[in-house]
């Protein structure tokens, strides 16, 4: 059978290639002379009027029930072209519909819900190709116009240029050869949604913290908990992912407890099978559950009825995300693979509801809603990423209270935030307002008794950057005075000797990393990089003399503190680790137009939130750009656009060059660096790697030379581990002082040869660090 099949689609192929598909006006003819599956994968390509002489054979058997539960006998195919959609969609509402179904069941697809209520999430024709079934479904289709966009690669148009893009040899060649489609997305059982709730309720002191009104609990109402769902979980921190979801509810004797937040989305649309509503799920928990939990579904449910007209409309839990309640770094996510786009809290905002609130996180979400009544979701993607996904998700309402942490990080994510989605219609909320010392986040308002509703209503629309006041400027300048620690950048964890010289990673700053040929600059920046982005940094990697292979292989054992290539076994552990990460690479390589550069750049600030970009390195990247003396005017000028853009997009970049070949190493300062001096005048920090002694010496020296941020200059020494392809700090090495000889030794007298002995002793006694001080003894 399986061969069979395999002859008839290849038949299929060597048939389309050789059809005769005529285009006069807005038809397309076939032929009769194809066979019946041929004739049904191009029929979708023409419109209905002319398919007279083409009706299918329904003994044919591949005419079998598609996916969604049409025979082909019985489909009615039709085109929505460019010319004609709109007439098609208002003379005939099931026309557009019918088509889209059809097509998507010839190309064994199983779509799932959108965010939106007439939308589908369906496979990308120009971008899934060659990618895990995962990442495939990226592509938003409309059922209403038949318009589509890929929020991965951003290939948007109508239904006719999707089936026309979908037909190409590359797509097809992704569609199953036999009849089974794609498994439908993964499913949660209620029963275990219920327990995970039972757990919250029955662990008794972390049921406190979140409900209790002592001093440091949350002071969260358990109806609003469990009307977002929220649980408890047990997870062993030695396990890689989750693959067994009554694990998580169980626990082991290893385990240790996690907060539970769900994911919810559409269950279904026009497109998808329905099951049970909301209102079903609670009578049916309502009966299989007695207690405490019972009472407080039926309280979800009341209150459902009031949030929103559509209790009726049907929301499943699409992902759980698990975090560690006395573990910060511990965060997983179930299903990891294959999970269908949703929000934590996307269920309580009604089809009615025109605001909404966006927080950084789960719980301060569920905090704003209950004090404020305004529906409140959470980003998805750490405290300061907004996906696509999400983007399309609030685009129906009217106001955006942006309620994020309020700190310096947090006020820059905000102001992007609002600027993706339209600052006519966000405002800002700052939860410390004029006090310093406030709160930060608004569950922890609440936990010291804030009103939160007089916080929201001092919400703030975004003003325009470009022209500011002294009255703008003026909370922000009391604010950098009074609280200099608050306003420092994100710093490192694995090097604290740098955070007291470079003050943290800004934002809207530009770096200049150089350092002789082999002394390890990209070891050093990828090392940074990643610990910055292990603090939610996200990171677009540029690495233009390195393959993004090797750089992603040094990277994952700087991340795992050890070789993975002496530990493959580790290997898919690290991988799922490094995976959960927001580090993103640029795919090129050598030389390249820095117009290409920028513009790739600014997508990706678009679509990941990227904070921290590295260049790596720039002779690299420009080695072929221009030649002669040209070559210093085409750097300048991209590092000009560097610095700009750092700038406009609020971004840190890092840019690695080349010292000047002629340059003694033991010379090295801020002139050394290859290229004309913009390069380090247009940069707000100049920092220099140097070898520490010899030539097998591990150990290097980062030299601050120039901070714009507030002037502090200095040197830290770092030590290079071979096991763990990463530096650690060390301290600075030891040399002695020189003494100055006044008379020759041989013309001493034997007193003063004692003497004179016994003080080059004590003076070699005396340590020094780098830049000649003495080191007090201990």
């Amino acid at each position: 059978m399986f061969g069979t099949a395999m002859l008839r689609t290849a038949a299929v192929r060597r048939g389309l290639a050789r059809a005769s598909i005529h285009r006069h006006g807005a038809q397309r003819l076939i032929t009769t002379q194809h066979k019946p599956a041929q004739r049904r994968q191009l029929a979708t390509l023409m419109p209905a009027e002319a398919q007279d002489n083409t009706k299918l054979n329904d003994t044919d058997p591949w005419t079998k029930p598609d996916p969604f539960g049409h025979t082909a006998s019985t489909r009615t195919t039709h085109t929505c072209s460019k010319s004609a959609a709109e007439d098609i969609v208002q003379s005939d509402d099931g026309a557009l519909e019918h088509s889209i179904r059809d097509f998507l069941g010839s190309t064994r697809q199983r779509p799932r819900a959108g965010l939106k209520a007439d939308e589908l999430v369906v496979k990308c024709p120009v971008c899934s190709p060659g990618k895990p079934r995962r990442l495939a479904y990226s592509a938003h289709l409309s059922t209403q116009t038949g318009a589509f966009v890929c929020t991965n690669c951003f290939e948007q148009g109508s239904w006719d240029k999707y089936q026309e893009l979908a037909m190409r040899r590359n797509f097809q060649n992704t569609i199953p050869r036999t009849r089974a489609t794609d498994p439908p997305p993964f499913e949660f059982a209620e029963t275990t949604l219920v327990q995970l709730r039972t757990n919250l309720v029955a662990h008794e002191e972390i049921y406190a913290a979140l409900t209790g009104h002592e001093k440091g609990q949350l002071r969260l109402r358990p109806e609003i908990l469990a009307q977002y769902g929220v649980g408890l979980g047990f997870l062993d921190t030695g396990v890689p992912e989750i693959s067994d979801v009554q694990a998580l509810v169980e626990g082991s004797d290893h385990a240790v407890p996690c907060l539970v937040f769900p994911r919810t989305a559409f269950r279904t649309n026009s497109f998808i099978e329905g099951t049970s509503s909301l209102a079903d799920i609670a009578n049916s928990t309502a009966q299989q559950n007695k207690g405490v939990i019972s009472s407080m579904l039926s309280e979800m449910q009341a209150d459902s009825n009031s949030v929103s007209d559509s209790a009726q409309a049907e929301f499943r839990t699409v992902q759980l995300k698990v975090v560690g309640w006395n573990t910060a770094e511990l965060e997983m996510y179930v299903p990891v693979d294959e999970a269908q786009p949703g929000l934590f809290g996307f269920h309580i905002a009604g089809p009615d509801s025109s605001d909404v609130i966006l927080t950084s996180h789960e719980l301060d979400a569920v905090a704003a809603y209950q004090e404020t009544g305004v529906a409140a979701v959470s980003l998805p993607r750490g405290p300061y990423q907004l996906p696509l996904d999400a983007m399309r998700a609030l685009e129906r309402f009217e106001r955006v209270y942006v309620w994020l942490d309020d700190d310096h990080q947090g006020e820059e994510a905000a102001k992007l935030i609002a600027r993706k989605l339209g600052v006519d219609r966000c405002q800002i909320v700052r939860t410390r307002g004029n006090i310093p010392h406030g709160p930060r986040s608004a569950s922890i308002a609440l936990a010291r008794g804030y009103n939160l509703s007089d916080i929201l209503e001092q919400a703030q629309p975004v003003q325009h950057d470009k022209v500011l006041d002294f009255s703008a400027l003026r909370e922000a300048v009391k604010f950098e005075v009074t609280n200099p620690d608050l306003i420092r950048g994100v710093e490192s964890k694995e090097l604290p000797g740098w955070n007291a010289i470079y003050k943290g990673l800004r934002p809207g700053e530009l770096t200049i990393l150089s350092g002789p040929t082999g002394c390890g600059k990209t070891t050093v920046i990828s090392q940074m990089s990643l610990d910055f982005c292990k603090s939610g940094v996200s990171t677009l990697w540029g690495s233009f003399e390195i393959p993004n292979v090797r750089l992603a292989t040094r990277m994952m054992s700087q991340f795992a503190k050890r070789n993975i290539a002496q530990n493959v076994a580790e290997i898919d552990y690290w991988s799922r680790k490094f995976e959960q990460l927001p580090m993103y690479f640029l795919k090129f390589h050598g030389s390249t137009n820095p117009d290409t550069v920028l513009e790739t750049m600014r997508h990706a600030v678009y679509a990941y939130d990227v904070k921290h970009i590295v260049i790596d390195n720039l002779q690299f990247m420009m080695s072929m750009q221009a030649k002669g003396i040209d070559k210093y005017d085409a750097q300048d000028a991209a590092i000009a656009t560097f610095r700009q853009f750092a700038t406009d997009e609020n971004v840190h970049i890092t840019v690695v060059a080349h010292l000047r070949k002629d340059q003694p190493s033991a010379d090295v300062d801020i002139n050394s660096i290859f290229g004309s001096a913009k390069v380090t005048q247009e940069a707000d920090n100049v920092v220099i790697l140097q070898r520490q002694g010899n030539s097998d010496s591990m150990v290097r020296c980062i030299n601050v030379v120039k901070n714009r941020f507030d002037g502090t200059l200095g040197k830290v020494f770092i030590e290079y581990d071979r096991d763990t392809m990463a530096f650690t700090e060390v301290p600075p090495p030891r040399k002695r002082k020189g003494l100055k000889i006044v008379k020759s030794s041989s013309r001493l007298s034997m007193a003063d040869r004692l003497v004179a002995e016994m003080e080059a002793d004590a003076a070699s006694q005396r340590a020094v660090d780098a830049d000649g001080n003495e080191i007090p003894s201990s």
